[in-house]
C-alpha cells in the first residue's frame, strides 16, 4: 500500500513558496524521463552550443508586483563571474481575465549585458515553461484545464475549468453568399443607389 500523495499545488503562491517550485522546475527532470532525484547540489550546468554557465538555484527570489512577476537568478561564467539575471513578466492581475495564459516580458532580462545576451532568453523560456508547468500540474491535479495566472502583491493565483471548446462554424459553399446578418443588411441597402 503506498502511503505517498503527490504534492498538491496550491491555488495561491507567496514569493517564497513560487521561488522554492520554481528552483526545481529549472533544475529540470532526467533526459530519460525517470523521476528526478531530490538536488544534491545547489548549482547546475547549463550547457549550449560549446557555452556554458553555472546557475545557482540557491540564489532564485520572486517578487509579486501588481501585474508582474519578477525572477532573480544568480549565472556565473569564466568572462562575467557570478551575477543575477531578473526576468520580468508581465501577467494579468485579475483571476477572470480570459487572456490569462499569456505573459509579455523585455527583449532581455536585466543585469549584466554579456550574460543576458548568451543566457537571457533561455533564463526567460526557463522561468515561463516553469510557470505553466505548476499551472499544468495544478489543473491536472483537479481534472480540469489551466485557465489564469495573475499576479498581485498579495500573491499569484492560479485558475483551471473546464477545457476550452471550439464550437464549428459552417464554411459557406463557393458560389453562395454567407447568410449572417451583416451580408443580408449590405444586400439591402445596395439596392438603393
Amino acid at each position: 500500500m503506498n502511503l505517498t500523495r503527490p504534492i498538491q499545488i496550491p491555488d495561491t503562491f507567496t514569493p517564497a513558496s513560487l521561488a522554492n517550485e520554481l528552483r526545481l522546475r529549472i533544475a529540470g527532470a532526467p533526459a530519460d524521463g525517470s523521476v528526478p532525484a531530490p538536488l544534491s547540489s545547489p548549482v547546475i550546468v547549463w550547457a549550449d552550443a560549446g557555452s556554458e554557465a553555472l546557475v545557482h538555484l540557491d540564489s532564485i527570489q520572486v517578487r509579486m508586483l501588481p501585474c508582474t512577476l519578477l525572477v532573480s537568478l544568480d549565472f556565473e561564467t569564466d568572462q562575467t563571474g557570478r551575477s543575477p539575471l531578473i526576468v520580468a513578466l508581465t501577467l494579468s492581475a485579475d483571476p477572470k481575465d480570459p487572456a490569462g495564459l499569456v505573459a509579455a516580458t523585455d527583449e532581455y532580462p536585466r543585469g549584466d549585458g554579456r550574460l543576458a545576451a548568451r543566457w537571457g532568453r533561455a533564463f526567460q523560456a526557463a522561468a515561463w515553461a516553469s510557470l505553466l508547468s505548476i499551472a499544468q500540474d495544478h489543473a491536472a491535479q483537479r481534472s480540469l484545464a489551466p485557465r489564469n495566472i495573475s499576479v498581485g502583491p498579495n500573491g499569484l493565483t492560479l485558475q483551471a475549468g473546464p477545457p476550452l471548446s471550439i464550437v464549428p462554424q459552417p464554411t459557406p459553399q463557393p458560389g453562395r453568399a454567407p447568410t449572417n446578418a451583416s451580408s443580408k443588411s449590405r444586400t439591402k441597402t445596395s439596392g438603393k443607389a
